[in-house]
């Protein structure tokens, strides 16, 4: 069968967006939904009564490839003129280093983090994105790095957020129903 569409989505075929801004060169990302729940417990029982849920959350960690302003000058499409430093990632009222610099973290702005796919029309060779999922209200809370021989520079940072969404709009974890209106 000709013209079939991939139906998964891959690191391939995916974007990163942090504020609306595509994040050039982010290779990861990963994140877990949490509804924290204590026990319900009553005298002359071994076991709990039930275990209730007391706060959702959501927590992950991106990773981005490193370059220098060299890279522009080498003709990298969509390298940034200095480099991609934690200072120069983000939107224009947005920045990842905002989050981790201690001048900077009580004034610093939460931020979307959105993963879209690439799609492309089979019969009209129209190309456009799909969103996959989104995390509302996000905040950096790490910053690490790693470096080896034979490879490059990857920052990778975890992120906290308020409410972590599919596609289609619906919060993960949840009914549905919110009070972050």
């Amino acid at each position: 069968m000709s013209g079939k569409l991939p139906g998964f989505i891959t690191g391939a075929n995916a974007k990163i967006r942090f504020d609306g801004i595509t994040v050039a060169y982010a290779t990861d990302v990963s994140y877990n939904v949490d509804t924290l729940t204590v026990p319900v417990e009553c005298m002359g029982r071994y076991e709990v009564l039930s275990n209730e849920p007391i706060a959702y959350g959501c927590n992950g960690t991106l990773s981005v490839i490193r370059y220098t302003k060299e890279a522009k000058v080498a003709g990298v499409d969509g390298a940034a003129v200095n480099g991609n430093p934690a200072s120069n990632i983000g939107g224009t009222t947005v920045k990842f280093g905002d989050h981790l610099s201690p001048s900077t973290m009580l004034t610093s702005k939460t931020f979307d983090l959105e993963v879209y796919q690439k799609t492309t029309q089979a019969a009209g060779g129209t190309s456009g994105v799909e969103a996959v999922y989104k995390i509302k209200d996000c905040r950096l809370t790490r910053r690490g790095a790693t470096l080896n021989k034979r490879g490059v520079l990857v920052d990778t940072y975890a992120f906290v957020g308020i409410l972590a969404e599919d596609s289609d709009g619906t919060p993960v974890g949840t009914s549905g129903e919110t009070d972050l209106a």
